[in-house]
């Protein structure tokens, strides 16, 4: 496997997809042809990442992550069912915002996820999640969002959401940059997070707190899936 993040390291940088979806104990396999690499991180469920201008699923795959390329009439069997762009950024310190702390409501938390974000990836008393950071205004709680750490070893932030009430006040941006401060001060290198390709506002809101965009990619199921 050490061999095989060495190949994503050269194309995409030390903090790549690759790494992000990479479960050392769940590492099946990897392969590269040229600029192309697929990588099978899932044994028991089948599932791989690909990446590359001849990016494509291999045939034991039930789903899959390709990366930077449209499969089109190349999927085969395979269905698309999203497609995402995955940012990472260095944890570093950021300056002390008071206002955002650590949440342990998870009644609050899972009441604004419900009215606000139902699509959220992760919930309270998800295995994931590390911590819960929000903002309140007096007993509501405004903003929320959660640090996790992937089976991979890497930190994601997840579930960031603004009660629609509070929208347009910058707290999203207030709330990660508090995580992302949190992430430093626990010894995290890095941290990324996936957004939906169309969600124009997100994005805005994870490039002015300092996130890179490291690739697109589309995710692709069998029909049964």
């Amino acid at each position: 496997m050490d061999c095989a993040l060495s190949w994503a390291t050269s194309h995409y940088g030390d903090a790549s997809p690759f790494h992000f979806f990479t479960v050392r104990e769940r590492f099946g396999g990897a392969q590269r042809d040229g600029d192309t690499m697929w990588f099978t991180v899932e044994r028991d469920e089948a599932f791989g990442l690909s990446a590359g201008p001849a990016a494509s699923p291999l045939d034991e795959w039930r789903t899959c992550l390709i990366v930077d390329s449209t499969l089109g009439d190349r999927a085969g069997e395979l269905r698309l069912r999203s497609n995402w762009d995955f940012y990472t950024r260095r944890a570093e310190p950021m300056d002390a915002d008071a206002g955002v702390v650590v949440v342990t409501d998870a009644l609050a938390i899972t009441a604004l996820l419900e009215r606000d974000a139902p699509r959220s990836s992760v919930w309270p008393g998800a295995e994931s999640v590390i911590s819960w950071y929000g903002v309140w205004d007096g007993t509501v709680l405004s903003a929320v969002a959660a640090l996790t750490q992937w089976r991979s070893g890497y930190h994601v932030i997840a579930s960031v959401a603004t009660a629609s009430a509070y929208r347009g006040q910058g707290l999203a941006r207030r709330v990660m940059r508090g995580v992302v401060g949190a992430a430093h001060a626990r010894g995290v290198p890095w941290v990324g997070l996936g957004v939906a390709h169309a969600n124009h506002v997100a994005q805005r809101v994870y490039r002015d707190t300092g996130f890179t965009e490291r690739a697109r990619f589309s995710r692709y199921g069998l029909p049964e899936d």
